[in-house]
C-alpha cells in the first residue's frame, strides 16, 4: 500500500514538474518574441512617417517651388501662397510643422514665420544636405532650433528629405532640404495597438498551444502509434494549408503590385496635366505673349484639354473611393437618356465633333440614378475616344426592349481589345500591359466602375471586340430602378399596390 503511494506521489510530483518546466519555457518563448514584435512594431511605424515624408517632398512640395523661392528666404506675397499651400495641403495630422532649409543651414521657409530667415548650426542634417540619404529622429525640443516646437506635442519625430526641383539631376548636389515634423504620439498610438492586438493573439496562441500539448505530452509512453498516426494526419492537413498559405501569398504579392503600379501611374497621371497647365501658365506670363491672341488661345485650349482631363481622373479616383466604402448613394428620378447623351456629347468639348448619337426620338424615360448613369457614359466615351484614332467617330446609340429594359452602347473603330484580356478588363486597376499605360494613359478605374455602377443600378454590361476593328461596350438597365432607401420607405396602398418613393434629383456632373 505504502509502495503504491509512493509510486502515485512520484508520478504526480513528475506531472507537476513538468507542466511547470512546460509552462516555464512556454512564458519565455512568449516574453522573448514579445520583444521582437515590440521592436518590429516600432520600426514599422517609424518606417511609415519617414515614407510619409518622403512622399509629400517627393510628389506634392517640389512641383510648388521655384528656384527663386529656394534663393533666399521666402517672405511677402509669395510666402502667403506658399504658406497657404502648405496648412491646406500638407499640414494635417500627424504633420504638425514643416521647414525647407537652405544646403548651408538657413531656414528658408516655415509654416511658423518667426523662424524664416534664422541660422543654426547642425541643420540640416550633413547626410539629408548633401543628398546622400534621407533622415529621420527623435527631435530634441531642447534644442534652440525647437523653440517654437515645443508646444507642438510631448515629443516630435522629424525627417530631413533632400528636396530636388523639377529639372534638377539627382546626381548633384540638393536645392534644398524640407524638415517635416510629425506628432510622434500617433505613431505611439498605432504602433501601441499594433503591439497590443500582436501580443494578446501570441499569448492567447501559446496558451491555447500549452492546453493542447500538455496532456499530449503526459499519454506519450502510452499513446505513440496514435500520436504517430495523428501525426501523419496532420502533415497532411499541414501540406494542404501550406499550398493555400503559398496561394494566400502569391495573391497578397499580386495585390501588393498592383497597388504599387496604381501608384506610380495615378501619380504619374496626375502630375502630367497638372505640369502641362503649370507650364502654359507660366507661358502666358512671358512679355512676349502679351500681345499675340492665337497662342494664348492656343494655350487656354491646352490647358482647358488637361483640366478635362485631370478632372475625369479625380471624379474616377472619388467613386472609386465610395465604392470602396460602400457608399453607392444611389438617388432615382425619371429623365430623357437622349439629353443625358447630349450633356456627355458636349462634356467632350475638343472631341464632341467624333461623337455621333444614335438614339430614336420615342425612346422611353428611364427612372434611374441620372448622375451614375451619366459616370458610366462618360468613362464609356472616353475610353473609347482614348484608344481610337483622332479621325474616327464614336458612337453612343440606345434602345428599349419589350422586357421593359434600356440597353445603351457605345461603339469605336480603335485597336480592340485581345480575347485575352477580356476577363480582365473590369478589374480594379487592370492595363492590358505596361506600353499601354505609357502610350494611352489612365489608371484602369474606367471600366471597372462602369461595372459596378451598371450593377449597383441593377443592370450589367457586355463587351464585342475584335483586334485592329475595334470594340463596342453595351449596358442594360431596367427602365425603371428602385433604389433600396425607395424599398424601405416605400408601402403599401390601401388597394395593395406598393406606392414608390420619390428621390430628390441631382444635376448630371459636366
Amino acid at each position: 500500500m505504502r509502495a503504491l503511494r509512493r509510486t502515485l506521489t512520484w508520478r504526480l510530483g513528475l506531472v507537476g514538474s513538468f507542466a511547470l518546466a512546460s509552462l516555464m519555457a512556454f512564458a519565455a518563448v512568449w516574453v522573448g518574441l514579445s520583444l521582437v514584435v515590440s521592436r518590429q512594431v516600432v520600426s514599422s511605424g517609424e518606417n511609415g512617417a519617414q515614407f510619409h515624408a518622403e512622399f509629400v517632398t517627393d510628389s506634392i512640395l517640389r512641383y510648388q517651388l521655384s528656384p527663386r523661392d529656394l534663393a533666399g528666404p521666402v517672405r511677402g506675397p509669395a510666402y502667403r501662397s506658399l504658406n497657404r499651400f502648405v496648412r491646406t495641403r500638407i499640414l494635417q495630422p500627424p504633420v504638425v510643422r514643416v521647414k525647407i532649409w537652405s544646403p548651408d543651414g538657413m531656414v528658408l521657409y516655415s509654416d511658423e514665420p518667426r523662424l524664416v530667415g534664422m541660422h543654426f548650426d547642425g541643420d540640416p542634417d550633413e547626410k539629408a544636405a548633401t543628398g546622400e540619404s534621407v533622415v529621420s529622429e527623435i527631435s530634441d525640443l531642447r534644442e534652440p532650433e525647437n523653440i517654437y516646437e515645443r508646444s507642438l506635442a510631448p515629443r516630435l519625430f522629424a525627417t530631413y528629405v533632400p528636396l530636388y526641383l523639377p529639372g534638377t539631376s539627382r546626381s548633384r548636389p540638393p536645392d534644398g532640404v524640407v524638415e517635416l515634423y510629425q506628432d510622434y504620439s500617433s505613431i505611439q498610438a498605432a504602433t501601441a495597438s499594433l503591439f497590443h492586438t500582436r501580443l494578446l493573439t501570441l499569448g492567447a496562441g501559446l496558451l491555447i498551444l500549452y492546453i493542447v500539448l500538455l496532456p499530449i505530452a503526459l499519454r506519450t509512453s502510452r499513446k505513440v502509434r496514435r500520436q504517430n498516426d495523428q501525426l501523419e494526419e496532420q502533415a497532411r492537413r499541414l501540406e494542404v494549408l501550406l499550398a493555400r498559405e503559398q496561394e494566400t501569398v502569391a495573391e497578397l504579392r499580386r495585390l501588393n503590385q498592383m497597388q504599387s503600379d496604381f501608384v506610380a501611374v495615378a501619380s504619374h497621371e496626375l502630375r502630367t496635366p497638372l505640369t502641362a497647365i503649370l507650364g502654359y501658365a507660366k507661358t502666358l506670363q512671358r512679355p512676349e505673349f502679351e500681345e499675340d491672341p492665337v497662342a494664348r488661345r492656343e494655350f487656354l485650349s491646352a490647358m482647358e484639354r488637361q483640366g478635362d482631363r485631370l478632372f475625369r481622373l479625380v471624379a474616377n479616383l472619388l467613386t472609386a473611393a465610395q465604392v470602396e466604402n460602400g457608399d453607392s448613394g444611389v438617388e432615382t428620378r425619371a429623365f430623357d437618356f437622349s439629353e443625358l447623351a447630349e450633356e456627355v456629347q458636349e462634356g467632350f468639348h475638343h472631341n464632341r465633333s467624333r461623337i455621333r448619337l444614335a438614339i430614336p426620338a420615342d425612346l422611353p424615360p428611364l427612372h434611374t440614378d441620372r448622375d451614375r448613369a451619366a459616370e458610366i457614359l462618360v468613362n464609356l466615351v472616353d475610353n473609347a475616344l482614348k484608344y481610337s484614332p483622332a479621325d474616327s467617330l464614336v458612337e453612343i446609340g440606345a434602345a428599349a426592349s419589350s422586357d421593359g429594359r434600356l440597353r445603351f452602347w457605345v461603339a469605336d473603330h480603335g485597336i480592340g481589345i485581345d480575347p485575352a484580356d477580356l476577363g480582365l478588363i473590369f478589374d480594379r486597376f487592370y492595363q492590358s500591359d505596361q506600353s499601354s499605360t505609357r502610350r494611352y494613359g489612365g489608371v484602369g478605374l474606367g471600366l471597372h466602375l462602369v461595372k459596378h455602377l451598371a450593377e449597383t443600378l441593377g443592370g450589367s454590361v457586355e463587351v464585342e471586340s475584335s483586334p485592329g476593328l475595334g470594340s463596342t461596350f453595351t449596358v442594360t438597365l431596367p427602365l425603371r430602378f428602385a433604389s433600396p432607401e425607395e424599398d424601405a420607405i416605400a408601402e403599401p396602398a390601401q388597394d395593395g399596390r406598393p406606392q414608390a418613393a420619390t428621390a430628390k434629383p441631382q444635376p448630371v456632373p459636366r
